[in-house]
């Protein structure tokens, strides 16, 4: 069901706004200024600038589970509301959003298709090996490495099952992380992808992260930028998301807003807390 998909989705408890999440990787890939150490950071330094609410996460869980009994899978803060994913007792999957202000729920939404048949659908659209996949406001993105050893990205949507769009990349990630690299040497950190252009999170063997942006059709370097975030504040940033959510971090990715730091909590739920890559604090 969808509930298993989503159990790492963005979960932003009392943060303010939200951002475009690259992809997701694994930990085993970072440096180990993002390295899952599976302990707790304590620590007291002050954090950025949060939205007071005035029902918290566990108080909206609470109204959301009268209004939808089941299980909650994950849960999301974005524009002063929290949005749960709930596993019904009817053993469907529903998006339940509550207002943090007022407590009042403002929409109880049936999800019809969960990823697993919705993977179906995209490989029936282009066959081949799913590599990755994204849920963002209804839509499902599935990157799959095509029978014509193409990279593709096909969106569905979770609510009618049909797809929305294929996007074709003339090159693959794996070609293209290789450009990157003979641009701008050193480790890749995390990847994205949107509109055709594929953006790498390089530390270089300067000690500096870069931003590294390559067009997925010509294979040619749009740009290189350095990154005002060294990797010293990467370790800061980490804490400070441990901070919002004590538990234990699983995954990180990025995009030009923010280092998306995936936790699992104590709390036993996934929560998903955004960093600035240029102040080093919740956004």
């Amino acid at each position: 069901m969808i509930g298993k998909v989503l159990a790492g989705k963005a979960v932003v408890a009392k943060a303010v706004g939200g951002a475009t999440i690259g992809t997701a990787i694994a930990l085993g890939s970072m440096t180990s200024a993002f390295a899952s150490d599976g302990q707790h950071i304590t620590s007291t330094k002050a954090l950025a600038h949060t939205e007071a609410a005035t029902y918290t996460q566990a108080q909206a869980k609470t109204i959301a589970l009268k209004n939808c009994g089941g299980t909650v899978q994950s849960v999301s803060f974005e524009n002063n509301a929290y949005t749960f994913l709930i596993h019904g007792q009817d053993n469907q999957d529903h998006h339940v959003k509550v207002n943090a202000h007022s407590g009042k729920v403002i929409k109880v939404e049936k999800l019809s298709f969960s990823r697993s048949e919705a993977q179906a659908v995209a490989l029936k659209n282009c066959g081949g090996t799913v590599k990755s996949v994204g849920f963002n406001d209804g839509v499902y993105t599935f990157l799959i490495h095509g029978k014509d050893s193409r990279d593709h990205h096909v969106k569905v949507n979770a609510q009618s099952g049909k797809v929305i769009q294929i996007q074709s990349a003339a090159f693959t990630k794996a070609q293209v992380q290789t450009i990157a690299l003979k641009n701008c040497s050193g480790t890749i950190q995390s990847s994205s992808y949107a509109k055709g252009v594929y953006t790498f999170l390089i530390h270089g063997i300067d000690n500096k992260d870069h931003h590294v942006k390559i067009n997925a059709e010509t294979g040619k370097v749009i740009k290189v930028e350095a990154v005002k975030f060294t990797q010293e504040q990467a370790k800061q940033a980490k804490q400070a998301a441990l901070q919002q959510h004590k538990g234990t971090v699983q995954s990180v990715s990025f995009s030009e807003q923010a280092y998306t730091f995936v936790i699992k909590g104590t709390d036993n739920i996934k929560h998903t807390v955004k960093i600035s890559p240029q102040t080093g604090k919740v956004c």
